[in-house]
């Protein structure tokens, strides 16, 4: 098959129309979402050097896209997973050609077929551009895709576990309270005392839809202080990361718990398809004697059982706190080459 390569600066360069049927057609998941492109290119949350997608063509018409970003390693690995368990170790000022954002935890090629021909050709042109920038490294993070996996591997290039992510399977439930009787012991006695301590005489629980008001701008700024606390203070930049749910729209709710008309807690939240994905969280702890984080998500699964979701995402990291919560482990790997030498391509 005959395969045409492209490479674009801006995913505006893109017939948006053409891309989202491919996006259709492939089923695509809320972070290969034309929106979710644009808000990571305009609104970029961990520093980028340079944005790239390489678009796939067979006689004018697209196969693939696949959006790569060049970036420091430092800023590429912040939970210090490629160094660990890939051997990606930044050397000094080293830079990684990666796909997709680090806060995307399902990346994959979207494309009208997953064939080892369109997975080399991609492969290869990702290299020479790797090359091009300078960069030691290039691949794709937090992969779970099999074929994707076996198509990278046939390429000798390197797989390596790098860390789980955490779903639910709402369909193995009949409602909210039967989902909160099947947790872990532990999680089940703590989620029926938080609820227990909720006073609806002085605080409230709610999903917003967009357009958003200020309360937006509050839950990021708690969601950067959480994550502070943390130890990466980076990863959620409040202000980029308001403007990246503004350019997302229709894709964000807000699960928000609020005490006497302040915002104290709350989750950031994509819809897609049949499945709720629970992204980011900032919470305050010194105004309620009750968890504002586990509300959070007890108030987002009911909102995921009414909505009719079957399956909810809660993201990656915090194994004790989301086995608490009922989620289950679904390995990621990462894609990556060995450090290139740029005296040939």
């Amino acid at each position: 098959m005959e395969i045409t390569i492209n490479i674009y600066s801006s995913i505006k360069q893109i017939s948006q129309e053409e891309y989202e049927q491919l996006h259709l057609h492939r089923n695509g998941t809320v972070f290969y979402d034309w929106r979710f492109l644009l808000a990571a290119e305009q609104s970029p949350l961990l520093a980028v050097k340079k944005t790239y997608y390489l678009v796939a063509y067979h006689h004018g018409k697209l196969l693939a896209l696949l959006p790569v970003y060049l970036q420091d390693l430092a800023v590429v690995d912040p939970f210090r997973r490629l160094a660990e368990n890939a051997g990606v170790y930044d050397q000094g000022n080293d830079t990684g050609l990666f796909s997709h954002i680090m806060h995307c935890y399902d990346s994959m090629i979207p494309s009208r077929e997953s064939s080892p021909e369109l997975h080399k050709a991609l492969f290869f042109r990702l290299r020479e551009l790797a090359i091009e920038e300078g960069a030691r490294y290039f691949g794709l993070l937090n992969v779970c895709e099999p074929s994707l996996l076996q198509h990278a591997s046939e390429l000798a290039l390197n797989i390596n576990f790098m860390l789980d992510r955490w779903y639910i399977d709402l369909t193995e439930y009949d409602d909210f309270e039967h989902f909160v009787e099947k947790l872990p012991a532990d999680g089940r006695r703590e989620m029926r005392r938080q609820l227990r301590k909720f006073d609806p005489q002085k605080c409230t629980l709610s999903m917003l839809s967009p357009p958003f008001d200020e309360r937006l701008e509050q839950l990021t700024e708690l969601c950067h202080q959480t994550t502070a606390r943390l130890g990466t203070p980076q990863y959620f930049p409040a202000a980029p990361l308001a403007r990246f749910c503004r350019l997302c729209g229709d894709l964000i709710r807000l699960s928000l718990v609020e005490y006497e008309g302040a915002l104290i807690g709350g989750v950031i939240c994509f819809r897609q398809n049949d499945t709720l994905h629970i992204w980011s969280a900032g919470m305050r702890y010194d105004l309620v004697e009750f968890s504002p984080y586990t509300l959070a998500f007890a108030h987002a699964y009911q909102y995921a059982f009414a909505q009719g979701f079957t399956r909810v995402e809660g993201g990656r990291l915090n194994e004790k706190i989301k086995t608490r919560l009922g989620f289950r482990p679904e390995r990621l790997y990462a894609i990556t080459s060995d450090r290139l030498n740029h005296l040939s391509v």
